[in-house]
This record gives C-alpha cells, sequence and structure tokens, in this order.
C-alpha cells in the first residue's frame, strides 16, 4: 500500500486568542509509516475521487462542519500553517 496523507482547512475548527472562530486544519494518513509515499501522479487521482462530505463522516464531524465549511489543502501546505509530520490525534 501506498501512504497519502489528505489535508483539509475547516472554517471554524479553532479559536483565536480572543475565542472568535478561525480555521483549523485536519490531516489524515492512509497508510503506514513504512509505506512508501504516494507519487505526485497517484496523489492526485486519490484527491480527484474525495468526497469531503464522507471525509467528514470518517473524522465523525459530520454534524458540526458542511463541505462548504472545508478546503482541500496540500500536505505542504497543512505542514506550514498547522505544523509538520504526524497530527496529534492518531491515524485513520
Amino acid at each position: 500500500m501506498k501512504k497519502y496523507r489528505i489535508c483539509f482547512e475547516i472554517q471554524g475548527l479553532a479559536e483565536d486568542e480572543n475565542g472568535k472562530p478561525c480555521p483549523g486544519g485536519l490531516c489524515l494518513t492512509l497508510g503506514e509509516d513504512t509505506d512508501p509515499e504516494a507519487t505526485p501522479e497517484e496523489y492526485a487521482e486519490l484527491v480527484d475521487q474525495i468526497s469531503i462530505e464522507d471525509v467528514l463522516k470518517a473524522a465523525m464531524l459530520d454534524g458540526l462542519y458542511t463541505p462548504a465549511d472545508c478546503r482541500l489543502i496540500s500536505p505542504e501546505e497543512y505542514d506550514r500553517k498547522y505544523g509538520e509530520g504526524e497530527d496529534t490525534y492518531g491515524k485513520l
């Protein structure tokens, strides 16, 4: 299997220092750490098939956020904005 990181920015997932809603990041890793990274072509194929609604359901966020609240971002953008490497809560 290949390793994929599917990353999103979700409006209202986080709060700023004043307690106001702001965007937050969600990164789902598919595959194992020992699996080879997907090629850019393989990643693009997977991204074309992603349903944001299904990802929200898998992350148990479908009752809190809508697909309109979400934006698919690259793993590189996720790392720059929300931290590098593994997410805090684990893998699916």
